[in-house]
C-alpha cells in the first residue's frame, strides 16, 4: 500500500509530521494616507453619494426611511467623515465643489440670503489618534437651489486626494386636501401639480385627506368662517407633525365676490296689458371703456334669495308720494342659458298692476363682482381652489392649473427680489398693473400699462399670469426662480 508525504499528519494520537523547511514572509507597510471621504447616515453607516432634502429641518418627523432615508439627510448642513488607511494623527484639507450646471446666483441674491451660498472655502483638520474624524457639523454647508450637485475632496499632506460621490440637493413639500363634505366636484388627483413641481426639483408628498364642512362660496366676508373649518380638519391630520414644511390645499364651490347695492334705472310702459319689463344688469366697468359689461346677478352662492335688494316705480313727471314699491315675487331672474339656470343678469318684473302711465323701475341688486379661481392667504400655509365658476363645474385641470399658480404664490413666485427671494424676473409684475398680488406677463410687451384684459390673457405664456389662462407651468423666466427659491423656513400654520 502506498504511503503518503505526510503520514499520520493531524493525528490525534500522535505529534504531526511538520515541514521543516520555512520561508520568511516580509509585508512591506507604506506611509500613512487618506483613504476615504464619505457622507455619514444618522446609524453611522457610511455614504459615498447621497440626496439632500435641503429645505427640512432636521427632525425625525420628516423621516420616512425611503423619500427622506434617514436624519442626516435633511438641511444644508453636511455630516463627512475622513478616514487615513492606519491609526494615527494626520492633517488633511477638506473642499467642497460645485458641479457643473449648478443654479448661479447673483451677488445681490447672495446678500440678500445667506441659504443661497455654499462652503466655498478650503478648511484643515487633524484626525484623531485613530485616523479618522467626524467634521463639526457647521462647517460644510450646501446652497438652497433645487438640482444643485456638489463633490467633497479631501487631500493629506502627500497630495493624495480621495472624493466623495455626488451629493445633489432636493427640496420637499408636504400637502394635505381639505375636502368639503357633499361637495362632489374636487379634483380627484393632483398629478400635474406634482409632475410641474418635480420638474423644477420640488417633490410634492401627499397625506391623508380628510372633510371639512361644507360652505357654497367663500368671499371676502366669509373667509374667517372657512378658515374656523379648515382649522378643524387641518388639526386632526398628518400636517401637524410636518409643519412648518406642509401645505394645506381647501375645496370649495365659488370664490365669488359680491358688489351690494348695484342699481339700475330703466324707462317702462306699465300697466294692465303691459309686458312684463325686462331689466338688464349693465354697466361700464370703468371710465375708458365705452359700451356696459353685463353683470349676473348674485344667486345661488348661499342664500339664494340674496341677489335682491329692492325695486320701486317712479311715474314720468310724479313726486316721491308717487313711488311704488315692486315685491320681490313680481322679480324673477331670467336665466342667460338652459345650461346654466342660475346664471342671470336679465330680471323680469310683472309690470301689469303697476298704474298706466310710462316711468321708471329702479332695480336694487347684489351682483357677482368677480369670480376668483384660486386664492394663496397669506400669512400661513392655506390654498383655497375653487370648484365651481359662474355655476358651473371647473373640470380636474384647471383645478390643477389653478393650484399650481397658488402654491406658486406660497414659494414667493412671481419673485419680486425682495425680501430672501431671488432677483426679480424680468417679467414680473404686481397689482398696480392688474390682478391681485406678483403675477408675470410673459409673452406680454414690457411696455404695457397694464396687463389684464382679454386679449393679454389669451397671450400670456405663464402659469403665475393673474388669472386662469389654461397653462400649468413656469416660463422661462420663472423657472429660474423656482429652482434657486430658498424653501426652508416653511410656513406657519393658518
Amino acid at each position: 500500500m502506498a504511503t503518503t508525504k505526510f503520514k499520520n499528519a493531524g493525528n490525534a494520537t500522535t505529534n504531526p509530521v511538520e515541514n521543516k523547511v520555512r520561508k520568511e514572509i516580509k509585508i512591506k507597510v507604506g506611509p500613512a494616507g487618506i483613504a476615504r471621504i464619505v457622507f455619514l447616515n444618522s446609524d453611522g453607516t457610511e455614504a459615498h453619494t447621497a440626496k439632500q432634502f435641503v429645505n427640512l429641518s432636521e427632525s425625525d418627523n420628516f423621516v420616512d426611511g425611503k423619500i427622506v432615508p434617514n436624519v442626516y439627510r435633511a438641511g444644508s448642513e453636511i455630516r463627512l467623515k475622513v478616514l487615513f488607511n492606519k491609526p494615527g494623527t494626520y492633517p488633511f484639507m477638506v473642499k467642497c465643489e460645485p458641479l457643473n450646471g449648478n443654479a448661479q446666483y447673483t451677488p445681490g441674491e447672495l446678500a440678500r440670503n445667506d441659504r443661497f451660498a455654499y462652503q466655498k472655502e478650503q478648511k484643515s483638520y487633524t484626525t484623531g489618534s485613530d485616523g479618522s474624524l467626524v467634521l463639526p457639523l457647521e462647517d460644510f454647508f450646501i446652497g438652497a437651489a433645487g438640482k444643485d450637485q456638489y463633490v467633497f475632496r479631501a487631500t493629506d499632506t502627500s497630495g493624495l486626494t480621495v472624493s466623495t460621490g455626488n451629493l445633489e440637493v432636493h427640496r420637499l413639500i408636504y400637502y394635505v386636501e381639505l375636502k368639503m363634505r357633499s361637495l362632489t366636484t374636487c379634483a380627484p388627483s393632483l398629478a400635474r401639480v406634482e409632475e410641474v413641481y418635480a420638474k423644477h426639483h420640488i417633490k410634492l408628498l401627499k397625506l391623508p385627506a380628510l372633510e371639512m364642512a361644507f360652505m357654497p362660496n367663500i368671499g371676502p366676508n366669509d373667509v374667517d368662517k372657512f378658515q374656523a373649518e379648515a382649522r378643524k380638519a387641518y388639526s386632526k391630520s398628518l400636517a401637524v407633525g410636518k409643519q412648518p414644511h406642509v401645505v394645506a390645499i381647501a375645496y370649495t364651490g365659488h370664490l365669488a365676490v359680491k358688489r351690494e347695492n348695484f342699481r339700475v334705472l330703466q324707462s317702462v310702459v306699465v300697466g294692465p296689458g303691459s309686458a312684463p319689463a325686462l331689466i338688464t344688469i349693465a354697466a361700464q366697468p370703468d371710465a375708458l371703456t365705452l359700451t356696459s359689461e353685463p353683470y349676473f346677478l348674485w344667486y345661488a352662492l348661499g342664500p339664494s334669495e340674496s341677489w335682491f335688494v329692492s325695486a320701486r316705480f317712479i311715474k314720468t313727471g310724479g313726486s316721491k308720494a308717487d313711488v311704488i314699491n315692486i315685491p320681490r315675487e313680481k322679480c324673477t331672474p331670467v336665466p342667460s342659458s338652459s345650461a346654466s339656470p342660475q346664471a342671470a343678469y336679465v330680471v323680469q318684473i310683472d309690470v301689469s298692476a303697476l298704474p298706466h302711465p310710462t316711468g321708471t323701475i329702479e332695480l336694487v341688486v347684489n351682483i357677482v363682482d368677480r369670480m376668483r379661481a384660486g386664492i394663496s392667504f397669506s400669512g400661513g400655509n392655506l390654498i383655497c381652489v375653487c370648484t365651481k365658476a359662474w355655476w358651473s363645474t371647473v373640470d380636474a385641470k384647471m383645478q390643477n392649473e389653478v393650484i399650481v399658480h397658488e402654491l406658486g404664490h406660497k414659494i414667493g413666485m412671481a419673485a419680486d427680489g425682495s425680501g430672501k427671494l431671488p432677483d426679480k424676473t424680468g417679467s414680473w409684475y404686481d397689482d398696480a398693473k392688474g390682478h391681485r398680488g406678483d403675477h408675470c406677463f410673459h409673452g406680454l410687451s414690457a411696455t404695457q400699462t397694464r396687463y389684464d384684459s382679454d386679449a393679454d390673457l389669451n397671450l400670456s405664456k405663464c402659469v403665475m399670469y393673474g388669472a386662469a389662462n389654461g397653462l400649468s407651468d413656469f416660463c422661462v423666466n420663472c423657472a429660474p426662480a423656482v429652482r434657486k427659491v430658498d424653501l426652508s423656513d416653511g410656513w406657519e400654520p393658518f
